[in-house]
């Protein structure tokens, strides 16, 4: 089976975290955004997007998995076919930053519609929290033997939900090593609440396998 070496780095956060999986090539960019999930430790409870900047056709491709967002975008299309904006108003502004942008849903792009030409893309979790991780198509891997896909090494824990984007996460690192801290406590009951653990290769790889399994 063909597959795709990707190196996921998740930006921001030191010490750093980063995954080096191997995805079968006939997935698509929703089944890369689940792998991401469970082989960085997210618990997939917020909305995510890719993008990928398209320099042949000048665009920058958005891959999203609501399909609300995408009928929102078609809507705003025809709006602006029926009334331009005028030239020179922010408006307008608006309008040259969507005819640059195109919004696709993610489980109906395959990975060999874009990562084979652009092998260096974003993907964006929890818009609130804003986590950014960078993913790089190192190889493409011709004699794949499992069903699966599989984290081959990686390094560091993941931070929890909600934690705040990376300035929380450096506050909850600080708090979490100071044990004479009035919240150290609190915040380390919150932690587990939140299933924050240690990066672990061998349940994340079965965690995968149990997903990913054939009936």
């Amino acid at each position: 089976m063909r597959a795709y070496q990707f190196l996921v780095t998740l930006d921001h956060v030191k010490p750093q975290v980063w995954r080096r999986i191997l995805v079968p090539a006939t997935l698509d960019f929703y089944d890369l955004h689940s792998i991401i999930q469970t082989s960085i430790g997210w618990t997939d409870s917020h909305l995510f997007i890719f993008s990928i900047e398209d320099t042949v056709n000048n665009k920058t491709v958005e891959l999203v998995g609501d399909e609300e967002s995408v009928e929102e975008n078609f809507a705003l299309a025809q709006h602006y076919m029926k009334k331009p904006p005028e030239k020179g108003s922010f408006a307008e502004e608006m309008y040259q930053k969507f005819i640059r942008t195109q919004l696709l849903l993610a489980r109906e792009v395959h990975l060999d519609d874009y990562v084979n030409v652009y092998p260096e893309f974003r993907y964006m979790y929890d818009f609130g929290d804003s986590w950014r991780h960078e993913v790089v198509l190192e190889k493409v891997v011709e004699d794949y033997m499992n069903d699966s896909p599989e984290v081959l090494e990686g390094k560091g824990t993941c931070p929890p939900e909600d934690v705040g984007g990376p300035p929380g996460y450096d506050e909850f690192k600080r708090v979490m090593k100071d044990k004479e801290d009035p919240e150290h406590d609190h915040m380390k009951a919150w932690a587990k609440s939140q299933g924050y653990r240690k990066f672990n290769l061998a349940k994340v790889n079965a965690e995968l396998k149990e997903q990913w399994c054939i009936e």
